[in-house]
């Protein structure tokens, strides 16, 4: 939405500013003779003169309205980086999850293919994210979230989109920060436990 910048008449202005001191002068002169304890009406005659002035004054103030332009917009890319840190008391309850994962794809699946299936923590991960639509969920199974962090950047340029030209650096747009942080949020969950 555009802005509106205002402008006034240089004379008028200079005339009101006057109006203004002869005001601010006719009710220091009635004060002070309402102070004084003798007859303030030809003092308060004054202030009222005065204030007829003003009003003058600033009816006479031309104010003319201009649109600013717009700012010019420009694309570019905007990079999300989240990091959410999780204490895992039993990486083994982190498995038996992705293994719980497992099976909700693959309800036929018996124990030997999901044991199969799911050996270790590096596939469990994957079934938990293939469950959840490949989000991560909030919060995780057979985790504690202790804190987070969102990082928005406005990056150079983005990922390749084929599937087979990963980046090497996926993350190496962290170095940019600095200019091209945009906004960061932290969220603080719980400390972590220590045995």
């Amino acid at each position: 939405m555009a802005d509106e910048a205002t402008q006034t008449d240089e004379s008028s202005v200079a005339a009101l500013r006057l109006a203004a001191q002869s005001l601010m002068e006719a009710i220091d002169g009635h004060l002070a003779a309402l102070t004084a304890g003798t007859d303030s009406s030809a003092e308060r005659g004054v202030v009222l003169q005065a204030l007829a002035s003003y009003d003058d004054a600033l009816a006479s103030v031309t104010v003319t309205s201009q649109t600013a332009p717009e700012p010019a917009r420009t694309g570019g890319v905007l990079s999300v980086l989240t990091r959410t840190d999780h204490y895992v008391e039993d990486f083994g309850q982190l498995v038996e999850a992705g293994r719980d994962a497992y099976r909700t794809i693959q309800p036929e699946a018996g124990e030997d293919e999901v044991r199969a299936e799911v050996p270790d923590v590096s596939s469990a991960l994957y079934e938990i994210l293939h469950v959840n639509g490949d989000e991560v969920p909030f919060p995780f199974p057979a985790a504690r979230p202790i804190a987070g962090m969102v990082w928005f950047l406005s990056a150079r340029e983005a990922m390749p989109v084929d599937l087979h030209d990963s980046p090497a650096d996926p993350f190496g747009v962290a170095a940019e920060a600095g200019e091209n942080l945009l906004y960061a949020h932290r969220s603080i969950y719980a400390p972590p436990v220590v045995r």
